[in-house]
Protein backbone atom coordinates (compact mmCIF):
# COMPACT_ATOMS: atom_id res chain seq x y z
CA UNK A 1 0.00 0.00 0.00
CA UNK A 2 1.38 3.20 -0.96
CA UNK A 3 2.30 5.97 1.73
CA UNK A 4 0.24 9.01 1.50
CA UNK A 5 1.61 12.42 1.04
CA UNK A 6 1.10 14.76 3.54
CA UNK A 7 1.37 17.42 0.89
CA UNK A 8 -0.66 20.54 0.24
CA UNK A 9 -1.90 20.26 -2.92
CA UNK A 10 -0.15 22.62 -5.44
CA UNK A 11 -3.13 24.96 -5.44
CA UNK A 12 -4.07 25.40 -1.92
CA UNK A 13 -0.45 25.48 -1.01
CA UNK A 14 -0.41 29.00 -4.14
CA UNK A 15 -2.99 30.26 -2.07
CA UNK A 16 -1.26 30.24 1.09
CA UNK A 17 1.59 31.75 0.15
CA UNK A 18 -0.49 34.41 -1.08
CA UNK A 19 -1.83 34.59 1.88
CA UNK A 20 1.21 35.05 3.82
CA UNK A 21 2.37 37.44 1.25
CA UNK A 22 -0.99 39.60 1.77
CA UNK A 23 -0.97 39.08 6.05
CA UNK A 24 2.65 40.82 5.86
CA UNK A 25 1.50 44.20 3.63
CA UNK A 26 -1.57 43.95 6.10
CA UNK A 27 0.40 44.67 8.65
CA UNK A 28 1.75 47.50 7.24
CA UNK A 29 -1.28 48.97 6.11
CA UNK A 30 -2.47 49.15 10.10
CA UNK A 31 0.18 50.45 10.89
CA UNK A 32 0.02 53.26 8.36
CA UNK A 33 -3.60 53.42 9.19
CA UNK A 34 -3.05 53.91 12.91
CA UNK A 35 -0.97 57.33 12.07
CA UNK A 36 -3.94 58.66 9.28
CA UNK A 37 -6.64 57.82 12.07
CA UNK A 38 -4.81 59.52 14.38
CA UNK A 39 -3.39 62.71 12.23
CA UNK A 40 -7.01 63.29 10.27
CA UNK A 41 -8.56 63.90 14.01
CA UNK A 42 -8.22 67.46 12.86
CA UNK A 43 -10.41 66.83 10.18
CA UNK A 44 -12.80 65.05 11.77
CA UNK A 45 -15.69 68.23 11.29
CA UNK A 46 -16.39 71.06 10.50
CA UNK A 47 -14.59 72.88 7.28
CA UNK A 48 -11.54 70.67 7.71
CA UNK A 49 -13.99 67.87 6.91
CA UNK A 50 -13.78 69.04 3.25
CA UNK A 51 -10.50 67.52 2.86
CA UNK A 52 -11.27 63.95 4.13
CA UNK A 53 -12.81 62.86 0.48
CA UNK A 54 -8.78 63.99 -0.92
CA UNK A 55 -6.77 62.17 2.13
CA UNK A 56 -9.22 59.01 1.62
CA UNK A 57 -8.96 58.92 -2.06
CA UNK A 58 -4.89 59.20 -1.87
CA UNK A 59 -4.56 56.89 1.26
CA UNK A 60 -7.17 54.45 -0.90
CA UNK A 61 -5.38 54.46 -4.15
CA UNK A 62 -1.68 53.83 -2.57
CA UNK A 63 -3.58 50.65 -0.89
CA UNK A 64 -4.93 48.91 -3.34
CA UNK A 65 -1.79 50.25 -5.84
CA UNK A 66 0.37 48.72 -2.56
CA UNK A 67 -1.81 45.38 -2.10
CA UNK A 68 -2.02 44.56 -5.39
CA UNK A 69 1.61 44.84 -6.44
CA UNK A 70 3.94 41.42 -7.09
CA UNK A 71 0.06 39.69 -5.83
CA UNK A 72 -0.35 38.21 -9.41
CA UNK A 73 3.52 36.87 -9.45
CA UNK A 74 3.17 35.91 -6.13
CA UNK A 75 -0.24 34.13 -6.52
CA UNK A 76 0.25 32.21 -9.97
CA UNK A 77 -3.28 32.38 -10.56
CA UNK A 78 -6.14 35.50 -11.55
CA UNK A 79 -9.77 36.13 -11.90
CA UNK A 80 -12.01 36.79 -9.88
CA UNK A 81 -10.60 35.19 -7.02
CA UNK A 82 -7.40 36.94 -6.83
CA UNK A 83 -9.63 39.86 -7.20
CA UNK A 84 -11.82 39.55 -4.48
CA UNK A 85 -8.60 38.48 -2.10
CA UNK A 86 -6.83 41.70 -2.78
CA UNK A 87 -9.90 43.67 -1.90
CA UNK A 88 -10.30 41.90 1.24
CA UNK A 89 -6.82 42.59 1.67
CA UNK A 90 -7.36 45.89 0.93
CA UNK A 91 -10.47 46.66 3.35
CA UNK A 92 -10.20 44.48 6.28
CA UNK A 93 -6.91 46.28 7.99
CA UNK A 94 -8.31 49.56 7.43
CA UNK A 95 -12.03 49.07 8.72
CA UNK A 96 -10.90 46.75 11.68
CA UNK A 97 -7.54 49.18 12.64
CA UNK A 98 -10.05 52.05 12.79
CA UNK A 99 -13.36 50.13 14.34
CA UNK A 100 -10.28 48.90 17.15
CA UNK A 101 -9.23 52.85 17.40
CA UNK A 102 -12.56 54.12 17.60
CA UNK A 103 -13.80 52.45 20.07
CA UNK A 104 -10.82 53.01 22.15
CA UNK A 105 -10.49 56.52 21.95
CA UNK A 106 -14.33 56.75 22.24
CA UNK A 107 -14.05 54.84 25.56
CA UNK A 108 -10.57 57.12 26.71
CA UNK A 109 -11.63 60.52 25.70
CA UNK A 110 -15.32 60.39 24.00
CA UNK A 111 -13.73 61.29 19.99
CA UNK A 112 -17.19 59.90 18.15
CA UNK A 113 -17.37 58.40 14.75
CA UNK A 114 -17.84 61.74 12.97
CA UNK A 115 -19.21 62.34 9.17
CA UNK A 116 -15.95 63.38 8.22
CA UNK A 117 -14.40 59.95 9.12
CA UNK A 118 -16.95 58.06 7.66
CA UNK A 119 -15.94 59.97 4.47
CA UNK A 120 -12.54 59.43 5.19
CA UNK A 121 -13.74 55.61 5.23
CA UNK A 122 -15.85 55.80 2.32
CA UNK A 123 -13.16 56.94 0.06
CA UNK A 124 -10.74 54.99 0.92
CA UNK A 125 -12.56 52.12 0.46
CA UNK A 126 -13.80 52.67 -2.73
CA UNK A 127 -10.37 53.61 -3.99
CA UNK A 128 -8.53 51.01 -2.64
CA UNK A 129 -10.81 49.02 -4.60
CA UNK A 130 -10.00 50.62 -7.85
CA UNK A 131 -6.33 50.32 -7.24
CA UNK A 132 -6.21 47.28 -6.58
CA UNK A 133 -8.28 45.34 -9.06
CA UNK A 134 -6.76 48.07 -11.98
CA UNK A 135 -3.09 46.95 -10.32
CA UNK A 136 -3.88 43.34 -10.33
CA UNK A 137 -5.61 43.47 -14.15
CA UNK A 138 -2.99 45.19 -15.59
CA UNK A 139 -0.52 42.44 -14.00
CA UNK A 140 -2.30 39.82 -15.59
Amino acid sequence: MPKRSSRIPAGLEELRQLLIFLAKKDLWIAGVWVIIFFITQLTASGVPMLFDPFIGAVAGGIIGWYIAEDAVAEAGFGGIVLTILLVLACWIPVWFTDWLLNQIMHALLGWPMTFGRWILLTFTTIFSLIASVWRSVADE
